[in-house]
């Protein structure tokens, strides 16, 4: 016997509980909603299995055949092996930012590897945004986090930083002229230090659009915030006492 006739007879007997003046269409649509009905337009193509070494295998497919792949077991091995790559990524992860006081946990999501992240300081987020390939725009705040999408070693990464917002909160109050370019607050009444070891200055001119320009003392030359953080950030606000900074991400072995 079929075993979907229970189930049919089930589904059958409801719609007729419930049907209106067409019985007929409320039981063809009360089965086709559970897939009791088979949709000519659908190919439900070969059904695979998992083999006990962990591989795939066609159902019903005999041992001694050994025929070209289908395109099913295709997808199906190329899945396995990006989740195999997603679990090795994950594991050099851990070893070398499993011990930074930022970090909370990671694990991996079929391909994806999920990493959530506890941010006291924006310039933290500065310094994990390249590691995880993660850009502004791929980012999305939330009330106590921003959750951002990015790629390590080709496989993809969603960052969760816990409280990030709280610290771009902080800055933003803090600042005697804060300024905000792709997430970032920058007190511009300070002078900023970029990657170089160079100090830029504002003089309180902007271009026509109110982006801030900045030039290293001494120097008339002048350049935009946004070109200097592109091409020789991060920047790192110089005060007269040392200020929070976020230890450094390594992109190496170590953290």
């Amino acid at each position: 016997m079929n075993k979907n006739l229970p189930h049919a007879v089930r589904v059958i007997r409801a719609a007729l509980a419930s049907t209106g003046s067409d019985p007929a269409a409320a039981i063809a649509h009360a089965l086709d909603g559970v897939q009791l009905l088979v949709d000519p337009e659908r190919s439900f193509g070969q059904v695979l299995r998992r083999t006990p070494a962990g591989g795939w295998a066609r159902e019903h497919q005999e041992q001694q055949e050994l025929p070209e792949r289908t395109e099913l077991e295709q997808q199906a091995l190329a899945w396995d092996e990006s989740c195999g790559r997603a679990r090795r990524v994950a594991a050099v992860i851990r070893r070398h930012i499993g011990e930074h006081p930022a970090f909370q946990n990671i694990q991996v999501d079929g391909d994806r590897i999920l990493v959530a992240l506890h941010i006291v300081d924006q310039t933290q987020w500065v310094q994990w945004r390249p590691y995880f390939g993660i850009t502004h725009d791929k980012e999305t705040a939330l009330p106590y986090m921003v959750a951002g999408d990015g790629y390590r070693d080709g496989v993809r990464v969603s960052v969760v930083a816990y409280d990030l917002p709280q610290a771009r909160a902080h800055a933003l109050k803090i600042a005697k002229e804060p300024y905000e370019l792709d997430g970032v607050v920058y007190d511009l009444a300070l002078p900023q230090r970029d990657a170089r070891g160079d100090v830029w200055f504002y003089q309180g001119v902007r271009t026509a659009n109110g982006m801030p320009l900045l030039s290293i003392d001494g120097r008339p030359e002048r350049c935009t915030l946004a070109s200097i953080v592109r091409q020789a950030g991060p920047l790192t606000a110089v005060t007269d006492t040392p200020s929070q900074q976020a230890t450094p991400v390594m992109t190496g072995g170590q953290a």
